[in-house]
Formats: structure tokens, sequence, C-alpha cells
């Protein structure tokens, strides 16, 4: 573990680790075991290695876990879950995700806003408004929002000040007057914020785009749900003047790291702790790893080195031209840990290195990469039928397959086997959230980083 000392901590943040340990291992069961191994227990002491010590003895927080000790595990015992059902406090909440990923939390919407709002102040486009602000937001329902097959109308999307334009489950769903009518929404309703699905917006980008539509630009758009792919990144800005900013967190955690207007990420200190594992050498550490996050001052859901599954890029010197130096800095979320590729040699491919080496290719609009064996591959690629001049959509087809293989060749090695599928469109994976990148063979995750 790279230890906390490494980066610059205001005394406070010492405090609330040691606050949000005691809390857990002393009055929620699930954490009740951890109490042992504890080698500090009792103490009340917050000085930066002991508190880092303490942290790097305790085991991880799994969705396993979560799942075996629903609902009054991460509960401290002195808070009545039915209670706070009853008053509105509290509501259950279901993640998106596959089976395997799925958890029931505990959902203080308190909480989740204030740290929010706390992570607003880490980007200048953010910080200047308050908070909260009139906001679309553009996902897939499975993510968020209101699922309906029929078409609702406008009024029937609007919550306090949040317009949610899409109550489709998937974006296979939309069609052409889906795309008009989430246009003519954004127009007439003129949010402050739109919060979306990066892949989403960007669908609806490439509409504008050959259609000539201009899109009106709110204040600030940000990114969430998914990885962004540098395709889509570039699309939305041609249709889009906003300032766009990455927020990453999860269900379980909150609002973790945001995105400031010098493009790195910063970690919202105030509401999170975050204890960084460095993969191998070999698979690409230590500047590049996993984070365990910890939870600050949620009142009814303890989380203590949550596994997010995500790996990060830690900013190469820790000093940002942004000027705020406080708390952890990467330089990005490469994507996730299972969601890595392998060369021939073994060597690792985050969702990132791929994305931005097939992001070079002109009149590509997405893709998907499956990696079947260590050796063959499948890529299933969109293109851009308007790219190439006078040229036939075969023609483009071909050129843009042909420039995909050798992509791939660079990256993975000359002696793969791949298989190169151009398609009217692609699936977005089981939670509604597109995965870019995937291995369909069973390696040992733990092996690619050193202990914990």
């Amino acid at each position: 573990m790279i230890p906390a000392s490494c980066y610059n901590y205001p005394s406070g943040y010492f405090k609330k680790s040691a606050a949000a340990l005691e809390t857990a291992i002393n009055t929620a069961p699930a954490y009740r075991s951890w109490k042992v191994l504890d080698p500090g227990s009792g103490s009340s002491g917050t000085d930066s290695d002991a508190i880092d010590l303490r942290y790097a003895a305790m085991p991880e927080l799994t969705k396993q876990i979560i799942r075996e000790n629903f609902p009054s595990g991460l509960v401290p015992d002195y808070r009545d879950i039915e209670k706070g059902l009853k008053t509105g406090e509290i509501e259950y909440t279901f993640t998106s995700g596959t089976t395997g990923d799925r958890v029931v939390n505990i959902w203080n919407q308190q909480w989740w806003d204030a740290a929010e709002a706390s992570s607003w102040k880490l980007n200048s486009a953010l910080a200047c408004l308050e908070y909260p602000q009139k906001e679309a937001k553009l996902a897939s329902s499975l993510n968020v929002g209101i699922s309906c097959e029929e078409d609702l109308p406008m009024e029937s999307r609007i919550t306090g000040n949040k317009l949610y334009l899409n109550e489709k489950i998937s974006i296979l769903q939309w069609q052409e007057r889906h795309f008009q009518r989430m246009a003519a929404e954004l127009d007439f309703f003129k949010p402050v914020i739109l919060e979306t699905n990066p892949s989403l917006l960007a669908r609806l980008a490439f509409w504008a785009m050959d259609r000539g539509v201009k899109m009106y630009s709110p204040a600030v758009i940000v990114f969430t749900y998914e990885f962004i792919s540098e395709i889509h990144r570039k699309a939305i800005r041609r249709v889009f003047s906003s300032p766009l900013v990455s927020s990453f967190g999860t269900t379980e955690t909150g609002f973790v790291l945001q995105e400031c207007e010098e493009g790195f990420l910063h970690q919202n200190i105030d509401f999170c702790r975050i204890d960084f594992y460095p993969l191998k050498e070999k698979f690409g550490g230590p500047g590049l790893g996993r984070m365990l996050v910890t939870t600050f001052g949620n009142p009814w859901n303890t989380v203590i080195r949550f596994d997010t599954g995500d790996l990060v890029r830690l900013h190469n010197n820790g000093i940002c031209k942004c000027g705020r130096s406080q708390g952890l800095i990467a330089e990005a979320v490469e994507g996730r840990v299972t969601n890595c590729t392998f060369t021939a040699d073994g060597k690792l491919v985050t969702t990132m290195d791929a994305d931005r080496a097939l992001s070079q290719i002109e009149g590509l609009r997405d893709y998907h990469l499956e990696q079947k064996s260590q050796s063959a591959f499948e890529l299933q690629i969109m293109i851009d039928v308007n790219c190439g001049g006078g040229k036939s959509g075969t023609a483009k087809s071909e050129k843009i397959t042909d420039e995909a293989l050798h992509v791939l060749q660079l990256l993975y090695g000359p002696g793969g086997g791949y298989n190169i599928k151009v398609m009217e469109n692609i699936l977005p994976g089981p939670a509604g959230k597109f995965r870019r990148t995937q291995c369909d063979f069973e390696y040992n995750i733990k092996d690619l980083f050193y202990e914990s």
C-alpha cells in the first residue's frame, strides 16, 4: 500500500479515518470479526502512520459481504432501520450490474447530496454554482430515473429540479423521435447541469452531427456511470460547448474523485478515505492500482475499505496546476480490473490503453473488444457511414477494418487471431452500461497485485 503520508492531507482527515473505523468495528455487525485484527483497537490517536497501519490490517469489504449481511450489517447498532424507512430518512436502492455485482444498499439521500456538493468544489466550473442546480439526466433507466416501455411525456419525467431525458432500458429502443425529443427538451428545459452516461450522450451527439442539429449547451456536462471513450469525448466536444467534467464514485461510496479544470481527478477528502494498492510492476504498477474506499459521515452505512473494482493511475508528481493540493490526485480511472485484456507475453492492457489506440481510427464511432483466449480477439465496431469522401460504404468499412487490425496487432502482437465485425449497433451490458473491453479466459485477479 502507498501510505497516506505520501499525499497532503489535513489533520481532520485522519480524525475522520479513525472515527469511521471505530464506528464500524464497534457498532456495525458485519465488522465484528475485524476488531481482533485492529492493532490500535480503542485508540483515539490520529497519527497518520498509526491510522494507516490500522487500516492496512483490515480485510476488504466486498459486494458479497454486503449481500450476506444485508440489511443491518453495515448499519450502526444504535440505528433503527424500520423507523428510518418509515420516516423516509433512508430507503433501499439497487446497484445496476450483473447478477454477481448487484447489491441492495441502505440509501441516505441527505448524505449523498452533501457528498456531491463537496465534490463540486474540486472543479472551477462547478464550484462557482450553488448546489443543487436545475439538472437533466441522460442515462439508462436501469441506472437512474424512471423506466417505461411506453413513451412518457416530459412532465412525467420531471422530479423536483431534475428532468430524466430517457425512460428506456436500452439504447436500441431509441428511434428518430426520441433523438428529436431529447434535443427539443434540452432546449426547452435549459438545465444548468447535464449528468450523463458518456456513451448515450455520444449517440445524441452523432445524431446531431449527422443532421446538422444545433444542441443546447448547459453550464456543465458531468460524465458518470461508465468509462468514457475518447471517441465519444471528441464527438461530444464537437456538438456541445459546455465544460466536460468526469465524476467517479459508486453507489456504495458516493462521490470519490472529481475531475478538475486541468483534467486530473481529485479525492473528495471530506467524504472518503482512499487506500491505494499498486499492480505488480510487470502489470503496470506501481503508478497504476486499485482503490479501497472508506466513507466518512454517513450515519446509516459504514463502508470500510470497499473495493471499487477500478484501476486508477496516480498523478506523476501529485502537484496539479489547478492549485488543489490535498488528497490523492489521479491522472485517470483506466477501467475496471475485470475488463483488462492481455498481450501475447502476458502484459496487462487496461480499457484506456485499448481505447487510446482505437480512438485514433478516423470514422470509428463505437466498439467492443473481447479477448476470447490468450491469442484470439473479436472486435465489434460501428463506423461513420459519412466518412471517407466519395468512397462507397463497403470501401469505407474495409479501410476502417484494416486500420483496426493494424492497431490490434501493434497493441497485442502480430501473432494473434483478430476477428473484426462491422455492426449496425453495439449492445450495452446487462446493467445498461457499455463494456468496452473484456477478457473471457479465467485468471486470478489477486495475482496482478502486491499483497494488500
